[in-house]
């Protein structure tokens, strides 16, 4: 990989801290509310202006809760459920609830699985009704679990065809403190193969537990009856769990480097650096932070004009996943933009070392105002909503992701993100995510 010249890559910071217009205004969305009932966390955001109801439901049934021999077990349980026979006349969860209309789907996260389902507000009491039948009782009969595994197969075999995941799975891999924790969140297909009814049905009976779980709703939510989200938490039984401890070593060197070849056209540098958690002190500076690295990583691209905004974006740019365990702040760049992808690897790579490096100069207030309107805008839809409030409570004493988050910003000094730089911005680890037949010398 070349070098960018320094003066390059100040010139980009440079430009990257010139004034412009129309940066998005932080949004109001309803303070989330908070109650506990029977080891159950139930938070609810009313929004009487919305047409819609979206609840999530979280469960302490993640990888951590995997063996090493029992990686994408979470998932095919969560996939199991969907595929449960419900309703009148019988059809799989996800059928029955897409038959009124609505949507249900999982993620499955390092510590929890969270189903999250959304309906129209009068379609949304008996959607519940079905999501607690299948939730209180799954099949688990060869013929559905069949169903959930052929399901799962074909997720994975689309998520190898994005470059960028593959590279943000082989970096949490590397930076996870736990084995399991870092596998593949839906397994592989090998892994996925071995697993039958015994296995699925000894997961769920063992992790699919009311104790540390929760419900997190918003929308339009008069339409449900008042206790309608305890009685889907009380659909699990009681009890508590514990992850499963499988320690990893750690990388050692100087520089990490992780490389995968793939179906792509073009190669992809994916680099990861550890970050704060939502209830840190650092918080704020590392929104403003990350704005600064996107706004920077854009401008340097030289992303060709015949390039929509939503494919740059997906193409280059910086996230702060400050909602998984543990944080991180992950930069990418499609080396195909321009042409030549070592100069725009390394120069990406240089506008983090210089911004650790060198003091800041001017003013930071309109990398602030965008850190807020990027906050605001990612909690736009209910999903997101009901999610940062999942995470906010459980990171903190308040779900109140939005004044949270924008207090923190308005807080956060220049003084304040370098320190942050400098504290987090050390040698990353970075996959390289390559077209097959391709090296690192190409």
């Amino acid at each position: 990989m070349t070098r960018a010249p320094f003066f390059a890559v100040a010139a980009a910071m440079a430009l990257a801290s010139a004034p412009r217009a129309g940066l998005t205004a932080a949004i109001a969305v309803p303070t989330p509310s908070i109650d506990r009932v029977n080891g159950t966390t139930i938070l609810r955001q009313p929004d009487g202006a919305a047409t819609l109801v979206g609840v999530a439901l979280v469960v302490r049934a993640g990888l951590d809760r995997e063996t090493m021999k029992q990686n994408g077990l979470a998932a095919l349980v969560a996939q199991t459920i969907l595929r449960t026979p419900v309703d009148t006349p019988a059809l799989p969860l996800e059928e029955a609830i897409a038959a009124r209309g609505g949507s249900i789907r999982f993620t499955v996260d390092p510590g929890d699985v969270r189903f999250y389902v959304e309906s129209l507000a009068g379609d949304a009491p008996a959607v519940l009704d079905l999501l607690r039948s299948a939730i209180a009782a799954p099949d688990f009969s060869p013929a559905t679990i069949r169903s959930a595994r052929s399901e799962l197969v074909a997720q994975i075999a689309a998520n190898q065809q994005e470059a960028l995941q593959v590279g943000i799975d082989m970096l949490n891999a590397a930076s996870s403190a736990q084995a399991n924790v870092g596998l593949p969140e839906l397994g592989t297909p090998a892994s996925l193969a071995q697993f039958f009814s015994n296995d699925v049905r000894s997961f769920y009976h063992a992790y699919y537990r009311r104790g540390g779980s929760l419900v997190s709703a918003g929308g339009q939510l008069d339409t449900l009856a008042p206790d309608a989200l305890a009685a889907l938490a009380s659909a699990l039984p009681e009890g508590t769990t514990t992850p499963v401890t499988v320690r990893v070593p750690r990388l050692a060197g100087a520089t990490h480097e992780i490389v995968a070849h793939r179906d792509i056209s073009s190669p992809w540098l994916i680099a990861q650096y550890p970050a704060p958690k939502v209830d840190s002190a650092d918080f704020g500076p590392m929104l403003v932070l990350a704005a600064f690295v996107r706004r920077t990583l854009s401008d340097i691209a030289q992303v060709p004009g015949v390039v929509s905004p939503t494919f740059a974006s997906r193409s280059v740019g910086a996230v702060y996943a400050y909602d998984r365990a543990p944080p991180t702040l992950v930069l990418y760049v499609n080396g195909g933009l321009n042409g030549n992808p070592g100069r725009a690897f390394a120069t990406a790579l240089s506008v983090v070392n210089v911004l650790a490096a060198t003091r800041l100069q001017g003013s930071i207030e309109e990398f602030k105002a965008e850190a807020a309107g990027d906050f605001s805008n990612d909690a736009t839809t209910l999903e997101t909503r009901t999610w940062l409030a999942a995470v906010f409570s459980r990171d903190s004493a308040s779900p109140d992701f939005i004044n949270r988050a924008v207090a923190a910003i308005s807080a956060t000094t220049p003084e304040d993100v370098q320190r942050v730089a400098r504290r987090y911005l050390g040698n990353p680890t970075i996959a390289l995510v390559l077209p097959r037949g391709t090296s690192l010398q190409d």
